[in-house]
């Protein structure tokens, strides 16, 4: 694979990750105003992440400057640590916010379900 086209796989799916983010960024704020987002962090200090925020996108920006300082030789020796870190991060937060929007669809599904009354003989419907 030629060292343009890994930088642009990274890259893109950097971007890919950033709508998840500022959702769940904005669904954090929506909480937040109702008094329930009461953290003061995404991930633990002793994470691998340098940041420290209660919102995803800080942790966006720093993976971003992380893109920034991979060289663009792929056989720089600074090229393949400087990547699994990248790499590790990206994982990680794809994986929490995979879990934020999961738990937070099935909070939506919970809070829309219909509710029947015992002595009906409404069935429910599936959405």
């Amino acid at each position: 694979m030629s060292d343009s086209v890994l930088h642009q796989r990274i890259e893109d799916a950097l971007k890919a990750i950033i709508p998840f983010a500022q959702q769940a960024d904005e669904i954090i704020e929506a909480l937040k105003a109702e008094n329930k987002a009461k953290f003061t962090a995404i991930f633990p200090q002793d994470s691998i992440f340098q940041t420290t925020a209660n919102r995803f996108l800080p942790y966006i920006e720093e993976l971003d400057k992380d893109y920034q300082a991979l060289p663009e030789d792929v056989n720089d020796p600074a090229f393949e640590p400087l990547l699994k870190d990248l790499v590790k991060k990206m994982e990680l937060i794809q994986l929490i916010l995979q879990e934020f929007h999961n738990a937070r669809d099935y909070d939506d599904e919970e809070e829309s379900s219909p509710t029947i009354e015992p002595d009906s003989d409404e069935k429910p419907t599936l959405h």
